[in-house]
């Protein structure tokens, strides 16, 4: 079967991600792939034994007709992201951008970079930029194998963007779960019995630190808990 007459993948955030990881993960110990008839990624490890029924319909799949290799991305694409986003800073001072250019020339680029944008708190900015990129190159190497097509391109972006701005909501939230706010239990593990999903609670405190709150549970006992297991209630 050619590239030309492959049906076209159903773009999910979990599909383009498995992508990403993949791209990243690739190597001489794991090889990944994309399954055309499930609409998901497999791989093959030279490490386990289950693999080989895996492995061998891969490589009984002459063609490409079910599974087609993703490619992994190299150190140098990597390093050429990490100059992109250095110099798409355009709102810092000059010594800056020349600390960050010239931590990530020589051996131990990656890690120093990583120190470096840690120190300026530049973090978060670089994990948006860096996501944002790697889900580009997943969807342009879709596109030139033929498995999406051209408007999906921008569907996977704005899939991206929306992710991202459902992240940074909860972000803000759980910063907001302060004395005095309510919140909604989402998850009881760990802690069943003592809370109930759905319910209603009251902030008595926040640990901000460890992200946590205190809160009285249904037994009416006052108990640190991760913010992680709640929701903001907005009034």
């Amino acid at each position: 079967m050619s590239d030309n007459k492959r049906k076209t993948l159903d773009l999910t955030n979990r599909l383009l991600e498995s992508i990403e990881l993949a791209m990243d993960d690739n190597g001489f110990e794991m090889e990944w792939y994309i399954d055309l008839q499930k609409g998901e990624t497999v791989f093959i490890s030279n490490l386990l034994d289950e693999d080989e029924a895996l492995r061998e319909m891969i490589e009984n799949d002459f063609n490409e007709e079910r599974f087609v290799a993703i490619p992994s991305r190299t150190s140098h694409e990597g390093w050429n992201q990490m100059k992109g986003f250095i110099l798409s800073l355009d709102d810092q001072d000059e010594k800056t951008i020349d600390l960050l250019l010239t931590a990530i020339e020589g051996r131990g680029a990656f890690r120093m970079f990583k120190d470096m944008i840690h120190r300026f708190g530049l973090q978060d900015r670089w994990y948006e930029y860096r996501d944002r990129e790697n889900r580009r190159e997943a969807l342009n190497w879709l596109r030139s194998r033929d498995l999406i097509a051209d408007e999906d391109v921008e569907k996977g972006i704005q899939l991206y963007e929306e992710v991202l701005t459902a992240r940074k909501q909860r972000k803000e939230d759980m910063e907001n779960m302060t004395e005095g706010m309510r919140v909604k239990c989402i998850d009881d593990a760990g802690h069943a019995g003592k809370l109930t999903p759905g319910k209603i609670y009251d902030v008595v405190v926040e640990q901000k630190q460890h992200l946590n709150i205190r809160l009285q549970d249904d037994d009416g006992n006052l108990h640190w808990y991760p913010k992680s297991h709640f929701e903001l209630v907005r009034e």
